[in-house]
């Protein structure tokens, strides 16, 4: 499953994201389509987890495969975005 880069060229940064829709969205909105960035592992086989930031205006996303980290984050704010792709 193509996992997508996407740049924001207000806010300078990039996003991961597998869904299409939420791609086309970005894109809408004024964000550059810049190509597939990798692919996720359809096995699933190593979940990584995205979480965000409500209260940063720029590189309010983060991406851990580590569930400490993502529950640590969930403890102090963050959102859970459920998981961004899969490694191998």
């Amino acid at each position: 499953t193509p996992v997508y880069r996407m740049y924001n060229p207000n806010a300078g940064e990039h996003h991961y994201t597998m869904s299409e829709a939420e791609r086309d969205m970005l894109v809408s909105v004024g964000w550059n389509y810049e190509s597939i960035g990798w692919y996720s592992d359809d096995a699933k086989a190593v979940p990584l987890y995205r979480d965000y930031n409500p209260n940063a205006f720029a590189n309010n996303h983060n991406y851990t495969t580590s569930a400490a980290e993502h529950e640590m984050l969930m403890g102090v704010g963050w959102n859970s975005e459920g998981y961004a792709w899969y490694g191998i």
